[in-house]
């Protein structure tokens, strides 16, 4: 009788692993957010269930996979997208643990004995339960593709060195996810080198390996070829369109280089010290700081026994940290993954020669490492009740009048969530949400055009008389910002946009966010500015001016920031509080209006009683 799964599918080693990849899997599921969280989450989610193309470099494997999710799942969109993100942060875990044990056996000589199982089994769970992965598991984004992607290419590339028999199948198969990684998130091109220096790691001539490279070249451009989704699908013009990279080849390399995001990389001479401060935090905390010791013992002793094997992998870290730590972005966490997953290979490889000679009893120590980490972990990681983003995008919502035009560039507390509930659940499309920076990319307007039609028809004047000058900062920016008269005159033409569509949409309320306020020179002049919750109103006639005091949202708001650290927890608690008092005094002062006062006064107390704002609207004499 022929069975319908290979023979070692259900091996004991494979069994271990779902059995550890299913334990991180309910402490992730327990964990994860219910809803939206920050920055990327709602634009990704929204690509995700539209099949539309996400932001630079577009992601194609990652939005094919949470479209297929999500056309099973059930109940919320973005609700299923974070399981699927703990599911695969939870499989890389079970990749991890059998790429571990071939690892140990490799380095060791020698077949799996009861320390490699425990060892495989305890760095394994460490690597889960570290913040860095964790953080991947509670919410959607690209990187908890990516880690499950790369811990799968060095398991196949590791079993194609040491399983001389079946050696070309994992090359193909190493070779075929390593381009799946690539589709994921370009920087995985930085990793190419060490992966095949690992290859090429075996005993056997590493000439008749590179003889062999059409196994590995092949299959991994089949991966990559899923890029060609994107001008397919940007041409039946999604909801989510992001570059419209459809548009000519210029458009589609310049989305897929992740050209937008280039000017951040080796641009800030601070960021490589700030960065490095930051991952050798990340790093200690991980391990606990006493960790460190198995990791240099493990390297030192995978350098002695598998010269090849040790280079590679110091070959990956020096490729990821090489792009990492010159990128001058603040959410730099999760770039240095493939980094964290070395040092847990170096750290078994070290633990087991500090413990080979322990008793079988002391061995069990090991679990203390990740059993500690769970413990500290848990109150940062559970983002069970945090619904803080959804909640400030209602509470916009709901100051904002029908047909309003909000101009923001909140990207990480509003604009992004304001994508998904608009065009997942349809809350509030009668809404305008622009943001004010994407205005400055060659794509923006022509998409806004399509989704608000009735807002963007009346700017088209100015938008044709920017977009000139926005085609020749894309075509060579360097160039383009050297020439003192095209950078007076795109500014020029960008602030006459941003009034036209103050002055040409009459019937159509208009709000910015704050920060927006005295940002560009010259825009929205002689409008008077009326505080609106999180909004700020611009008018120029306030008589007969109704004002909303939309509050919905905002008591769910302050109840989820409560108690929380984070930076962007803070940023978004910040933002809250300034808009709190700036409402409490602007009913006290405008309208006598004490009971408005004392609302808005009291989420704010109840947010943060130390804050200066509070202080302030406490010293108030009603």
């Amino acid at each position: 009788m022929v069975k319908w799964y290979p023979p070692q599918l259900l091996s004991r080693t494979n069994i271990q692993a779902a059995v550890f990849g299913l334990l991180v899997f309910v402490t992730y599921y327990i964990t994860c957010a219910p809803g939206l969280m920050y920055t990327d989450s709602g634009e990704l989610a929204s690509a995700c269930v539209t099949l539309g193309v996400a932001h630079p470099t577009g992601y194609p494997l990652f939005t094919v996979l949470g479209h297929v999710w999500t056309m099973m799942a059930w109940g919320s969109p973005i609700a299923a997208l974070n399981v699927l993100a703990a599911l695969w942060v939870a499989s890389a875990v079970a990749i991890a643990f059998l790429l571990i044990r071939e690892v140990l056996a490799w380095v060791y000589d020698e077949g799996q004995n009861q320390l490699h199982i425990i060892i495989a089994a305890a760095s394994a769970l460490l690597f889960g339960w570290s913040a860095t992965v964790w953080a991947q598991a509670t919410s959607i984004e690209v990187y908890s593709l990516h880690i499950l992607l790369c811990c799968i290419t060095l398991l196949f590339v590791v079993r194609s060195v040491k399983d001389i028999g079946n050696a070309q199948r994992w090359t193909v198969l190493a070779g075929l996810f390593y381009g799946l990684m690539l589709a994921n998130h370009l920087s995985s091109a930085f990793l190419a080198p060490g992966i095949i220096l690992i290859w090429l790691s075996g005993t056997g001539n590493a000439k008749d390996r590179i003889r062999t490279w059409p196994y590995v070249v092949v299959p991994a451009l089949a991966g990559v070829a899923l890029y060609i989704v994107l001008p397919i699908r940007s041409a039946q013009e999604p909801p989510i369109n992001w570059g419209m990279v459809h548009r000519d080849l210029s458009a589609f390399l310049y989305h897929v280089r992740g050209t937008q995001f280039g000017v951040w990389l080796f641009s800030d001479k601070k960021a490589f010290s700030t960065n490095s401060s930051l991952f050798w935090k990340l790093l200690t905390t991980m391990f606990l700081w006493f960790g460190l010791i198995p990791i240099v013992v493990g390297a030192w002793r995978t350098l002695g026994a598998k010269r090849r094997l040790a280079l590679g992998l110091t070959a990956l870290v020096i490729g990821n940290l090489g792009i990492s730590l010159g990128y001058a972005i603040p959410d730099l966490d999760s770039y240095f993954l493939p980094t964290f997953l070395v040092a847990t290979i170096f750290f078994s490889v070290g633990l087991v020669w500090l413990m080979r000679k322990a008793p079988s009893k002391a061995q069990w120590a090991a679990f203390v490492f990740p059993i500690v980490l769970l413990w500290i972990g848990w109150p940062v990681q559970d983002k069970s009740k945090q619904t803080a983003v959804s909640d400030y995008t209602r509470w916009v919502f709901d100051n904002a009048e029908p047909n309003a035009i909000i101009i923001t560039r909140q990207w990480d507390f509003f604009c992004s969530a304001a994508w998904y509930l608009q065009t997942v659940d349809q809350l509030r499309t009668d809404v305008t949400v622009i943001d004010k920076e994407l205005l400055r990319r060659t794509w923006y307007a022509p998409w806004l055009l399509q989704r608000y039609p009735s807002v963007m028809k009346n700017v088209q004047g100015e938008v044709d008389a920017f977009m000139p000058y926005l085609d020749e900062f894309e075509s060579n920016a360097e160039a383009f910002n050297k020439n003192r008269r095209s950078v007076q005159l795109i500014q020029q033409r960008f602030v006459e946009l941003l009034n036209a569509l103050l002055k040409n949409n009459p019937n159509n309320p208009v709000y910015v966010t704050p920060e927006l306020l005295n940002e560009e020179a010259g825009f929205a002049v002689g409008y008077t500015r009326l505080p609106a919750g999180p909004l700020v109103r611009l008018v120029m006639d306030t008589v007969g001016l109704r004002q909303r005091q939309g509050l919905a949202g905002a008591s769910e708001l302050v109840a989820s920031l409560a108690g929380r650290n984070e930076r962007l927890d803070l940023g978004l608690k910040q933002t809250t509080l300034s808009g709190l008092g700036t409402m409490a005094m602007y009913r006290l002062d405008a309208f006598s209006d004490t009971a408005g006062f004392r609302r808005y006064r009291d989420l704010a107390r109840r947010l943060d009683k130390r804050d200066a704002i509070t202080r302030q609207l406490d010293g108030i004499v009603e």
